[in-house]
């Protein structure tokens, strides 16, 4: 009966451990996922109107509101497309 007790109470406090464990996992989840935290890792990309790839917004080349994502792109394009 002894050995018995023993394990059953090793059992609950081991589930006990697991619910306080994930109880805090989920809330320093929330923290880490506010959007403060979010939004200062994400960056503008911008789509290059010749080759389609998508650059961030610091590195793009921009004339009349398109964007390109070097200045070869955007020459290649303006002699196609202004005329």
């Amino acid at each position: 009966m002894g050995l018995i007790r023993l394990l059953i109470i090793a059992a609950l406090i081991y589930l006990a451990w697991r619910v306080v464990k994930n109880l805090l996992s989920q809330a320093s989840g929330r923290d880490n996922s506010s959007p403060d935290s979010s939004s200062q890792d994400a960056q503008a990309m911008l789509k290059c109107a010749q080759c389609d790839v998508h650059v961030p917004a610091q590195e793009a080349f921009t004339h009349n509101g398109l964007h390109f994502c070097c200045q070869e792109h955007q020459r290649l394009y303006l002699e196609h497309h202004d005329r």
